[in-house]
C-alpha cells in the first residue's frame, strides 16, 4: 500500500508567502516494511527545495494531526528492515551516545566488544540488515492511514483561491 499526502503550502523561505507545496509519500510493503519521505516543492513545482528524509524539517511547518501521526510512525518504524544491530546492541549504543552507527562503525564495534555485545545471539553487529517487525496495532494504524481519503489530510480547510501554481488553504472557523 502506498499513498501521497498533500499538506498544502508553507512559507519555507520565511518571506511571508506560502508558496511551497508539501507532499509526503508513505508506504507499507507487502513484506511489512514501512517507509515515508517528504518533498517541499518550489513555487512552480518544477524542483524540490527539500526532499527525502526531511520529515523533521516538515514538522516545523505542518502541524496537522495526520502529519503528526505520519511523523511519529516514521520516527518509530521507517525502514524497519535495515537495522545494523539487534535491539540489545542498538540500545546499548544509544545509551552510550553512539547513534551514528555508519559514521562511527569501528567505534561502535569497539564499544560493543568492551561490554560483551559485539556478537549478540549469534549476530555480529553490522554484518547485515536485521528486520524488526512492526507491532500489530501500528500496522493497523498505518493501513488505516493509507486507506483514508486524501482530502482528510486537509480536513477543516477549504480551497479559497486556485490558480495554476498557487493553492491557498484557509482554516475554516
Amino acid at each position: 500500500m502506498k499513498k501521497k499526502f498533500n499538506f498544502g503550502k508553507i512559507d519555507f523561505y520565511g518571506r511571508g508567502r506560502k508558496i511551497n507545496l508539501v507532499e509526503v509519500d508513505v508506504e507499507l510493503s507487502d513484506k511489512g516494511v514501512f517507509t515515508a519521505s517528504g518533498t517541499i516543492w518550489n513555487s512552480k513545482k518544477t524542483d524540490c527545495v527539500c526532499a527525502g528524509q526531511c520529515l523533521d524539517e516538515i514538522s516545523r511547518y505542518v502541524k496537522t494531526e495526520k502529519f503528526k501521526k505520519i511523523h511519529r510512525l516514521w520516527k518509530l518504524y521507517h525502514l524497519n528492515d535495515m537495522h545494523a544491530g539487534t535491539e540489545k546492541q542498538e540500545t546499548a549504543l544509544t545509551k552510550a551516545g553512539l547513534t551514528g552507527f555508519a559514521a562511527d562503525y569501528r567505534k561502535c564495534c569497539e564499544y560493543l566488544e568492551s561490554i560483551g555485545l559485539l556478537v549478540d545471539d549469534g549476530y555480529k553487529f553490522g554484518t547485515g540488515w536485521l528486520k524488526r517487525e512492526i507491532p500489530v496495532d501500528a500496522i493497523k494504524e498505518i493501513k488505516e492511514l493509507l486507506s483514508s481519503e486524501q482530502h482528510s489530510a486537509l480536513a477543516g480547510y477549504k480551497i479559497q483561491d486556485i490558480d495554476t501554481y498557487n493553492e491557498v488553504f484557509v482554516k475554516e472557523v
